[in-house]
């Protein structure tokens, strides 16, 4: 099998496993909305969240892959034992850093909360419940980030479907809990304490989400034996020295965070706006960019550590070229369908149409910057793969003072959607900071990627989703989003093969 068939049957494996993952998540987040409303009490639930989210992401999940999966590849290269040694001294720093982080989480809540959403400290009522939610899903961190260290270790062994799948415990758990009160249990519970209990429930979705990981682990031949840490614990050194690069890798939930501090003076109900915008324009990112980062990531780590540059750029290429003929569609068909999907998918229950609208706002600006998030995610992923850490690093911090610069200008003028206008002009900005430092670091020429027929053919596609939305608009925004959402993907690709770009292969797996 070719590397590019290869890549492809990996891609679609973790986009189905994304696919699912993200499905549910959108069901989570309607449901959620719905009950509770978009406004105060909502706003409360993910300023708390995001908090926790900043931790998660920058310990563990995708960062923890980017950091973790270099330094095993070289560990496999000095044999067995040296290999199981590296799993076990690093599961025992990740679990006692987690535990540690978590309690320090819960301690010092109020002043973490304070930090996140300075805007709540004219209001104690909301400064307290933020708090209190920030508290309970602070233990999470500890089962998520054990359940990222297998799901690097296993995409280190090419095992990627159920690594991707297993997250989806976190919106099952939530949905249950919904559906529990919807049903008339927990009646006797207002609704600020129904919240907390879904806030812990959540937490403890972490916990089966890494049991479900452990007997693949085990069947790779890693065990969860701990190392004592006044005696061995050699992951350390080079776990902490590669530190700054998960801050980095979860430069998009501290762009977001930056947002949610901003958000946090603006009218109730715009960090609900925010956050349901992020998870929108997430979907294409999860399912395809992260997909070709964590897919690409142990073979490029592996052809760095065997100094192959050749076989490097012939691993990256794919990688840069399938996250671009995505984003760049999705880019377009969100902004110009933005406000039927947010209608169709939120506006329910107690959710407004005057919020489905802040919504949509912010998502158009934010959906702009997709095909540099998209970029951003590979790029970062690959310079890590080559142990080339100083670069990301300052790539991604001029991108966050960038939009911390932005966001204060931006948010007089428009709003909750200038903030995410912030967010999509510094991450262009980072995108081609990246794009000079690939061609520096490994040679790889940006002109290998397909740029002026997938334009057209997303132009294409942008066009027949606004036809549709103007056409199908008395029918309603459900039909709108049902209609307009397939019928342009299917625009998208058959533009793709009339204009003979045969990378499209990289994502339709050669079956269109």
């Amino acid at each position: 099998m070719t590397e590019k068939a290869t890549f492809s049957r990996g891609m679609t494996g973790l986009a189905g496993a994304g696919l699912i993952t993200k499905v549910l998540g959108y069901a989570r987040d309607a449901l959620l909305v719905a009950f509770f409303g978009g406004g105060a009490l909502a706003d409360a639930y993910y300023a708390a969240f995001r908090l926790m989210n900043v931790f998660r992401r920058t310990v563990g999940e995708g960062a923890l892959n980017a950091v973790f999966i270099p330094l095993l590849e070289k560990e496999k290269t000095r044999g067995r034992d040296a290999e199981r040694g590296f799993f076990s001294s690093s599961w025992t720093l990740i679990f006692l850093g987690s535990v540690l982080l978590a309690a320090a989480g819960m301690l010092f809540r109020r002043e973490l909360v304070t930090l996140a959403a300075w805007g709540f400290k004219g209001d104690p009522g909301q400064l307290d419940l933020t708090a209190l939610l920030a508290a309970a899903f602070m233990p999470h961190l500890v089962f998520v980030n054990a359940a990222a260290l297998f799901t690097a270790t296993l995409n280190s062994a090419r095992r990627f479907f159920l690594p991707a799948l297993a997250p989806a415990a976190f919106s099952v758990s939530v949905i249950a809990v919904l559906a529990a009160f919807h049903s008339g249990l927990g009646g006797w519970l207002e609704p600020r304490g129904k919240m907390i209990l879904v806030a812990a429930v959540a937490s403890a979705s972490g916990l089966p989400q890494a049991l479900a990981l452990l007997p693949l682990l085990r069947r790779e031949g890693y065990g969860l034996s701990f190392t004592n840490p006044f005696r061995d614990l050699k992951a350390a050194p080079a776990l902490l020295a590669a530190a700054p690069a998960a801050l980095t890798l979860a430069q998009d939930q501290v762009s977001l965070l930056i947002n949610t501090l901003y958000a946090s003076f603006l009218e109730p109900g715009s960090i609900t706006a925010i956050y349901n915008s992020a998870r929108l324009v997430q979907f294409p990112v999860s399912l395809f960019a992260a997909a070709a980062a964590t897919l690409s990531l142990p073979e490029l780590a592996a052809r760095s550590a065997a100094g192959d540059a050749e076989g490097f750029r012939r691993r990256l290429k794919p990688a840069l070229t399938a996250s671009w003929l995505i984003m760049l569609p999705a880019a377009l068909g969100i902004a110009v369908t933005a406000l039927p999907v947010c209608r169709a998918l939120f506006e329910h229950g107690k959710f407004l149409p005057e919020q489905s609208l802040v919504t949509a706002r912010a998502l158009f600006w934010l959906a702009l910057g997709l095909p540099a998030y998209g970029l951003n995610k590979v790029a970062a992923s690959a310079l890590y793969a080559m142990r080339r850490q100083k670069a990301p690093m300052l790539v991604i911090c001029g991108q966050l003072a960038l939009n911390a610069a932005l966001c204060l200008p931006l948010m007089r003028a428009m709003g909750a959607g200038g903030l995410m206008l912030a967010t999509s002009l510094s991450s262009w900005a980072a995108a081609l900071a990246f794009l000079f430092v690939l061609r520096r670091e490994a040679g790889f020429s940006p002109r290998s990627i397909p740029l002026f027929r997938p334009a057209l053919a997303a132009a294409a596609c942008a066009l027949a989703a606004l036809a549709l939305r103007e056409a199908l608009a008395p029918a309603g925004p459900l039909a709108v989003t049902v209609t307009a959402v397939p019928a342009a993907v299917a625009v998208y690709f058959t533009a793709l093969k009339v204009l003979k770009v045969e990378e499209r292969n990289l994502v339709t797996g050669g079956r269109f």
